[in-house]
């Protein structure tokens, strides 16, 4: 090439949950007999759960519909009755909502809505995000300034609730700070914030005259009797709000890659009524969504069939959640808080038990000796050199915190695994793991 042609800023993408995958590969290149348990992605279909029969009969439906409009293009920022019915969803969470379709955009998943919000900022201004962070949101958003991200911690030892005074501090600190972040139900950590915590977050963004950016993709997942509180709600004519949601967490479909942004309240602020057109611009170069997805949204969360199944999948996956954070919360040397939501959960490993010295035992020579050069590189964090023992000896892959941006050293799993079976015994060899792991040096 006659110039270089790569984009400076690639080194701040970071994206742990697959680069693991690259790891599970090599592995599998020198010892073809792994059998690895795969708790890096949260896939529920690889996991075992059904997609519910009336889904696959509204898909049909519509792929045999006269006309074969799903295999054509739609409108560039999604088919308009598609986004006037997500109106009308908002609403029915949010009964204040002034949300106007014309400030809905469909997707390709959250992936390309969370490109294109971070992409549309103008060049100096940044989002705070939450730390853990979903690598998407942080990669993406410290690609488009060009700059390392700026965290606000979440606290382990408070159910990974916001630490709101260094969110504050951090605010006060960067002026450049135009955005905070949320993530609720939160991936990585499973927590839901209550309504004190999003109020106080609400009230920040009042006083820096902020906007924020709410990814709810998992709002309809919350356990445990709690209930997920609308920040559409409290923000009616407050602060700039934008919210993401999706088909893929609530509905069985990851694959469906389908998703939509709201833009909410942009008559409070003429800079971000200015920056939502700059969003929907950006999306027109997209061409647009896919259609089949786009065209059943409301056929899925409309199915009188719908509820009862939600139900039942998120009971299921509480029980889940109850099993394994009591077979790790008597792990001697790790902190597990109980998800309320989503399916993840961050342990997180007490001060001091790790170092640069332990190991687990690994059978195959060659695979030892790749472990011991993969850990021995500079600066590698102490939990991905546990997750990498981990992967080696047991088979079972997890993602290191440090690869979601978290404060302390710990790891994030999935708490998907429908087999009862498979999930006791993943969990206790992966309790045992840690325990043996601790003690070896």
């Amino acid at each position: 090439m006659r110039r270089p042609v790569a984009h400076t800023n690639v080194p701040l993408l970071k994206y742990a949950i697959r680069e693991i995958v690259d790891v599970m590969q090599y592995l599998l290149e020198i010892d073809p007999s792994y059998v690895f348990v795969r708790e890096n992605i949260g896939d529920p279909i690889a996991k075992g759960w059904p997609v519910p029969l009336f889904l696959k009969q509204i898909l049909k439906e519509e792929i045999y519909r006269e006309g074969d409009h799903v295999f054509g293009y739609c409108h560039s920022r999604g088919i308009p009755e598609v986004r006037k019915w997500i109106v009308e969803y908002a609403k029915r969470f949010s009964p204040s909502s002034t949300l106007d379709y014309e400030y809905v955009l469909l997707t390709n998943g959250l992936g390309a809505a969370i490109s294109s919000l971070y992409h549309m900022l103008r060049p100096g201004t940044r989002v705070l995000q939450p730390a853990p962070s979903y690598p998407s949101h942080s990669s993406m958003e410290a690609f488009a300034a060009g700059a390392d991200p700026l965290f606000y911690n979440l606290d382990p030892k408070k159910g990974w609730e916001p630490d709101l005074d260094h969110m504050e501090s951090q605010i006060r600190r960067h002026p450049e700070i135009a955005g905070i972040l949320v993530i609720n139900p939160n991936n990585p950590t499973g927590a839901v914030y209550s309504r004190r915590v999003l109020s106080e977050i609400l009230r920040l963004a009042e006083k820096y005259q902020l906007m924020i950016l709410s990814d709810e993709i998992y709002f309809r997942m919350v356990y445990h009797g709690l209930q997920h509180e609308q920040l559409t709600e409290m923000a009616v004519g407050k602060v700039p709000l934008i919210l993401m949601r999706g088909t893929s967490k609530d509905v069985p479909w990851p694959g469906a890659r389908s998703g939509w942004i709201e833009f909410h309240n942009v008559e409070v602020d003429r800079d971000y009524r200015d920056y939502c057109e700059a969003v929907k611009k950006r999306v027109l170069l997209e061409v647009c969504a896919t259609s089949l997805p786009q065209t059943v949204i409301s056929k899925i969360y409309d199915h009188p069939e719908y509820e009862s199944w939600i139900r039942l999948y998120s009971a299921g996956l509480a029980r889940n959640i109850d099993t394994i954070a009591e077979i790790l919360s008597s792990t001697k040397g790790l902190h597990t808080n109980r998800p309320d939501g989503a399916f993840y959960m961050m342990p997180t490993f007490e001060e001091g038990a790790l170092n640069s010295r332990q190991t687990l035992p690994i059978k195959n020579s060659a695979v030892r000796a790749y472990i011991e050069q993969q850990v021995a590189q500079e600066g590698m964090p102490s939990d991905k050199r546990f997750a990498y023992y981990l992967l080696a000896a047991t088979g079972i892959c997890v993602v290191p915190a440090s690869g979601f941006f978290g404060p302390v050293p710990g790891f994030r799993i999935t708490t998907l695994e429908r087999d009862e079976n498979i999930l006791k015994d993943t969990y206790t060899r992966l309790s045992r793991a840690v325990t043996d792991y601790l003690k070896s040096s």
